[in-house]
């Protein structure tokens, strides 16, 4: 397998949340309109390249993530 070949392969994670976090995704792809089109793994994949391309969102995420650590 090539390098470029690796890179593309699609790697599968779990995630844990808690109930409520599950609730505040679903509601959240719900009021998007787009619950039954978008699966969870494709909405995490959209939040993962958006906070990557906004700093504005990166800072905000690594402060939640700060913040729940402490």
């Amino acid at each position: 397998m090539s390098f470029r070949e690796a890179r593309a392969k699609r790697r599968r994670i779990m995630v844990e949340l808690t109930p409520a976090d599950h609730e505040v995704l679903k509601r959240w792809l719900a009021s998007a309109g787009s619950a039954d089109e978008t699966t969870l793994a494709e909405a995490v994949s959209a939040m993962i390249r958006a906070t990557a391309a906004d700093h504005v969102v990166n800072d905000a995420v690594l402060a939640l993530i700060r913040a729940g650590q402490s």
